[in-house]
């Protein structure tokens, strides 16, 4: 039914000849009731009077309707092409989101579930310390230009206070935005070393770790699925509690200042970026770091590439590979994290490994048990909730990575490691995913793990 009308259409126009040209004569759209019909049209590689052809129209809306799930603006895009003689209208309709979210914070403070739920069944259930609260705003879609508003006051194990607003264009053509955002961690527990790849932490409620932060960028969107980004960010790190770590901060002070200038390169073709079935992303990240009143300096690249193949009807290959290299071979302890946070390997979840050059790659293969379900919910008005989607999958997976640093501590860093296992991922509205995993690792080790998001991560700047 995915194309349906499409099909119908082409049939009554069989007459027609395979490569016949068809102008665009109309976009129409409805369905819109916050979004500005302007930024609608802005994640279109279209637009009214173009010649597209008649053999390329599918492909044409498959993209396009993949353009606009993945700017978390809609639920549901549906394309509905009416062709007459040489002229085709397009009609699209959507399904908006809500966009505002203010909602309470309650959530783990630790790196992942099963770390948490460990640390939980260890005290017999007794210390839930590392727990988080608050409020959170996410206003989606502000002033419907697409725009993102954060605003977090979150108390607990590690205080977090945000403003974020990311401006996706400022000017007539859509191409040029600007993103803002300042930041606060106070932490009442930070973890200052690894050993045995297990993180030391301080005294819970000893002198807290202060982390701010302060950021402006701009952004270029010269094509619909190609974005550079470049941002300046002040950092200032503090602490007074002496850690038995001469490297934690620089040059073994109590506080740490620094710059970072910061570019991005984007390529987004996937399909569907929360969960990908089909398609590619291309990433180039460049950071220089500049302290500020020291003299520490750092260059760090970065590289990653996702790529994702339907290769039968219900079967899916993915496979993503990351590599970063720090110049610097001296990188104070706060910036030398490589696998264990962000970036991980399934079946190394509890593990920590630190260093400044790391490769990783991930692999899956997806096999589709319940495909894409539209279920309408009985006794909500709400047309933003009252109609949900869920889809099922299992998937076979292999990673394997190294982490070049000092092993002095640490047993996993200069080696290959790597991991295979099985999941079973539930994916519904909103870009809610449960992964439910069950993993063996290089050392043999079996494990059972809960996850909330892609296996493959997130693209370094989630919110194009």
């Amino acid at each position: 039914m995915r194309y349906f009308v499409f099909f119908i259409l082409f049939n009554l126009c069989s007459f027609c000849s395979v490569s016949q040209n068809l102008i665009i004569k109309n976009i129409f759209i409805e369905g819109l009731k916050n979004t500005k019909e302007n930024t609608l049209l802005r994640e279109l590689n279209f637009q009214e009077g173009d010649t597209i052809n008649i053999k390329d129209l599918e492909s044409i809306i498959k993209e396009n309707k993949s353009n606009l799930l993945n700017q978390w603006l809609f639920n549901f895009v549906e394309f509905n092409p009416i062709i007459q003689k040489k002229y085709i209208d397009i009609l699209i309709k959507v399904t908006e989101r809500w966009y505002i979210w203010p909602y309470p914070i309650f959530e783990i403070g630790e790196r992942n579930f099963n770390v948490f739920w460990d640390t939980l069944r260890q005290s017999n259930f007794q210390n839930f310390s590392k727990l988080n609260y608050g409020v959170f705003l996410n206003w989606y879609n502000f002033r419907g230009k697409n725009e993102l508003l954060k605003i977090k006051y979150r108390k607990g194990y590690k205080d977090h206070y945000l403003f974020e607003y990311d401006i996706p264009y400022v000017n007539r053509k859509k191409t040029w935005g600007v993103v803002m955002r300042a930041e606060l961690f106070n932490m009442k527990e930070f973890y200052f070393k690894t050993i045995n790849n297990q993180l030391i932490y301080t005294e819970i409620n000893s002198n807290k770790f202060v982390d701010k932060k302060f950021a402006l960028g701009i952004k270029f969107k010269p094509k619909i699925n190609i974005i550079h980004t470049v941002e300046v960010k002040a950092t200032n790190m503090k602490t007074d509690y002496k850690v038995d770590n001469i490297n934690f901060l620089y040059d073994n002070q109590n506080k740490f200042n620094f710059l970072v200038f910061d570019y991005l390169f984007s390529q987004e073709k996937r399909d569907y970026k929360v969960y990908p079935l089909n398609g590619s992303l291309n990433e180039f990240h460049i950071e220089y770091f500049q302290g500020i009143n020291n003299n520490f300096k750092n260059l760090s690249l970065s590289l990653k590439i996702d790529n994702h193949n339907k290769f039968r009807e219900k079967w899916s290959i993915g496979n993503s590979i990351k590599l970063k290299n720090n110049i610097n071979k001296n990188l104070p302890y706060v910036l030398n994290n490589a696998l264990g946070f962000e970036d991980y390997l399934r079946g190394y979840e509890y593990y920590v490994i630190d260093g400044g050059k790391y490769i990783i790659s991930k692999s899956s293969i997806k096999h589709e048990l319940i495909p894409m379900t539209e279920v309408t919910l009985p006794g909500i008005p709400w047309k933003e909730f009252n109609k949900t989607h869920f889809s099922l999958y299992f998937s076979i997976f292999a990673d394997m990575g190294f982490v070049e640093g000092d092993n002095y501590n640490n047993f996993l860093n200069n080696k290959f490691l790597f991991s295979q296992g099985i999941s079973l991922d539930l994916v519904t509205y909103y870009d809610k995913i449960l992964r439910l995993e069950i993993s063996r690792n290089h050392l043999n080790e079996i494990g059972f793990f809960i996850h909330f998001s892609n296996p493959f991560g997130e693209n370094i700047k989630a919110k194009q």
